[in-house]
């Protein structure tokens, strides 16, 4: 695990930043696809946008992902799972929020990038997906199709309880923060910059308060 004090100089680092950019979410600034259909569709073709929520069901997985790359930048938003009858399924919880998508990797299910694993015992893990490498506590992750880092801790609430995400990526440095506490870092990753895109794998899950900080990098 990076010293708590590499943390803390990224966080001083980003408030102290004279030229932050903040961009909240705006659904133009988004495109949708699913594992069967993957050209670019408008956001509330596939999912509901509700009292200031993003809210996915259906059955079937698919992709919420930023027209825009992103680099050196925090992402926070806060989610839960849908625990609504209406919603409700038996099978094991599932997401995930993944980001440094390179701009030319192809939309499919899912895509090359990081994700911050959202998943009922494993919230926090990262996932390396296709070839994707990094440094986790000194040790290289092995480039692989999808290779999982296991959290550090546990931190995620309840279920049906809102649960806020913040991820700090900056120059190959990331930092996967659950509810306040670090539950996951790594420097040197291979993947520094890209899309972001909020994954439904057939678990009904809401997302609310999206924001793209981005840190300047002087």
């Amino acid at each position: 695990m990076l010293k708590k004090s590499s943390f803390a100089i990224i966080v001083l680092f980003i408030l102290s930043s004279c030229a932050v950019q903040l961009k909240s979410f705006e659904t133009n600034d988004w495109y949708a696809f699913t594992k069967t259909n993957t050209a670019q569709q408008q956001p509330s073709a596939i999912y509901e946008f509700k009292d200031g929520m993003i809210r996915m069901h259906g059955n079937e997985n698919s992709c919420l992902m930023t027209k825009k790359s992103y680099k050196n930048f925090e992402l926070t938003l806060e989610y839960r799972w849908n625990l609504e009858e209406q919603y409700k399924t038996n099978s094991t919880k599932n997401s995930g929020l993944m980001y440094n998508i390179p701009l030319d990797a192809s939309d499919r299910i899912w895509p090359k990038g990081i994700q911050f694993q959202i998943k009922e015992n494993t919230t926090g893990d990262f996932i390396f997906l296709d070839q994707v490498t990094a440094i986790v506590n000194g040790k290289l992750i092995e480039a692989g199709v999808s290779v999982v880092s296991p959290k550090f801790l546990d931190n995620e609430n309840r279920y049906g309880e809102w649960n806020s995400v913040v991820i700090i990526s900056f120059k190959g440095m990331i930092t996967q923060i659950l509810n306040g506490k670090v539950v996951n870092q790594c420097t040197d990753a291979s993947s520094t910059e890209g899309k972001i895109s909020l994954n439904y794998e057939r678990s009904p899950i809401d997302f609310r308060n999206i924001t793209i900080k981005g840190i300047n990098e002087e």
